[in-house]
């Protein structure tokens, strides 16, 4: 399933992942996403952030308390922030969201993360800043490009 987005996010953090899930799902009818915690369970780690990533328009990084304080977490950043630089349909598709609850203070925010367009949730033009960033168009050609993908991976090969 391609999934509009998905949200990676620390641990102990997950009541808050679902919670701005149902936000995006539900207020701003951005359907579907999931969160990475729902990812397949019994499958490694590595392979549910590869499937995380190419299966979903944004990859959406929760910035809280908790996050500078999981190993993991820097992990996935930057290994979704590599693959926008690298996989040309992915550019601009890492958006980090600073959330309502315990977010993450600026000051201590990695750098390479400061230079990303962040999603403010308490700011008063998030909503503006929602609709900007979840573009249909956008959304659409992502889909394009992953159910292309999709077909040349099942397609017999010939020779």
């Amino acid at each position: 399933m391609f999934y509009r987005f998905v949200i990676l996010h620390a641990e102990e953090d997950t009541e808050e992942a679902i919670r701005v899930q149902d936000l995006l799902q539900n207020e701003y009818c951005i359907k579907p996403g999931i969160i990475f915690a729902e990812m397949p369970s019994g499958r490694h780690l590595l392979e549910n952030l590869t499937d995380a990533i190419n299966d979903s328009a944004w990859i959406i990084i929760l910035l809280t308390e908790n996050f500078l304080r999981d190993l993991w977490c820097e992990f996935q950043s930057y290994t979704s922030l590599l693959g926008a630089l690298t996989i040309p349909n992915k550019h601009n598709s890492v958006i980090p969201m600073r959330p309502r609850n315990r977010p993450l203070p600026w000051e201590r925010t990695p750098f390479i993360l400061q230079c990303v367009n962040v999603l403010q949730e308490d700011s008063p033009g998030f909503s503006v800043q929602i609709k900007k960033t979840f573009q249909e168009a956008r959304y659409r050609q992502q889909e394009k490009v992953w159910r292309y993908g999709r077909k040349k991976e099942v397609a017999p090969k010939i020779l």
